[in-house]
């Protein structure tokens, strides 16, 4: 399994700079909370995108449906968390239009309706930009780009990535600051490698000294093969600034790596009932026992295995073991924050 590389630390802080061309929507001060303004590329008609698309009535109204949304979201976070917010739609905007095959010219009838399928699917999207959980506001960070794909490839018209990960808005606490370095993801690929590239997460748990979310990463080379498809977890511990280890959840010698692989080769056997002595414990010893593979949730632990982490080429889809609090008990760190050891 090819590990999700980090940015590095100080990176995101990059991403949130006040600079670049106000033009594409960078730069802009949006103390005065004027963020419809700031994402109404049409009514400043600047760029290639007000251009080619500006003069489609029903693409206005759509740009227009996520822009309403996103100004609505806005009112949750920060004046820098919003201007964040703004870069993330200005990106996305610019990448779809190159993805449709829409150059300076207007649109055709078919360069039209596939910005139209990504908008309608946008408004949607632009719904869970802000998420409240566990006290914290987390925003959704977007890095989202396309290159035109070379003349001589197949299939589509551009190659995509888009990298999403959390980030913790409001006052950047040093345990915030922290946070945010560590969960912050960068692409695997160049845009120039050819490869389309989607990175998405979900977060699983947060308190108030620890916070879990995992991703998915998925790439392909668009010639008809199946994608390249993994995934992993990372686990912060707020107060220590640094992501969770074996021995911040389990005591040592306590036998915890053999009952979690014994634990997941029963669980596995039988979802793959078909296949006689499978899995090799070896294989799920390996990567059960990895802390980035952890998922910690409010009922238990949940190990991860993504594709083909067990041996057999059958293994195409990714499997999740989820062991209880409560059968972990007698390996458990008593230091451990909860979930794991919840007060009384």
């Amino acid at each position: 399994m090819t590990a999700l590389r980090l940015l590095a630390p100080g990176l995101l802080g990059l991403l949130l700079c006040a600079c670049g061309d106000p033009a594409d929507g960078q730069g802009l001060n949006l103390a005065s909370g004027d963020i419809a303004a700031a994402l109404d590329v049409c009514e400043r008609g600047q760029g290639a995108f007000a251009r080619g698309v500006c003069a489609n009535e029903e693409l206005v109204q759509l740009d227009h449906a996520v822009r309403d949304v996103l100004v609505a979201e806005a009112g949750a976070v920060s004046s820098a968390g919003a201007e964040l917010l703004v870069r993330n739609q200005t990106r996305w905007r610019e990448a779809q239009r190159i993805a449709c095959g829409i150059g300076e010219a207007a649109p055709d009838a078919a360069q039209a309706q596939c910005l139209k399928n990504r908008m309608r699917a946008r408004i949607g999207e632009a719904r869970s930009v802000v998420q409240e959980m566990g006290g914290y506001t987390f925003q959704r960070m977007e890095l989202v780009e396309a290159v035109a794909a070379a003349p001589d490839s197949a299939g589509a018209a551009a190659i995509v990535r888009d990298i999403r990960f959390p980030r913790i808005d409001g006052p950047q606490t040093p345990e915030v600051r922290a946070f945010n370095d560590l969960v912050a993801q960068e692409p695997q690929f160049r845009l120039q490698d050819g490869a389309n590239e989607t990175l998405d997460y979900v977060i699983e748990y947060a308190g108030a000294n620890l916070i879990s979310v995992s991703f998915t990463h998925s790439s392909d080379r668009g010639d008809g093969a199946a994608p390249a498809t993994t995934a992993r977890a990372l686990n912060v511990l707020l107060a220590q600034r640094r992501t969770l280890t074996e021995s911040d959840l389990f005591r040592a010698d306590s036998g915890w790596r053999d009952f979690i692989t014994d634990r997941a080769v029963r669980h596995i056997s039988r979802q793959f009932s078909d296949y006689p002595d499978f899995p090799p414990r070896r294989d799920v010893f390996e990567t059960a026992t990895k802390p980035h593979l952890w998922v910690i949730g409010e009922r238990g632990l949940t190990l991860l295995f993504p594709p083909l982490s067990f041996g057999g080429s059958h293994a195409d889809g990714d499997v999740k073991v989820t062991i209880r609090w409560d059968d972990l008990r007698p390996y458990l760190n008593p230091e451990a924050p909860a979930p794991i050891n919840p007060a009384e």
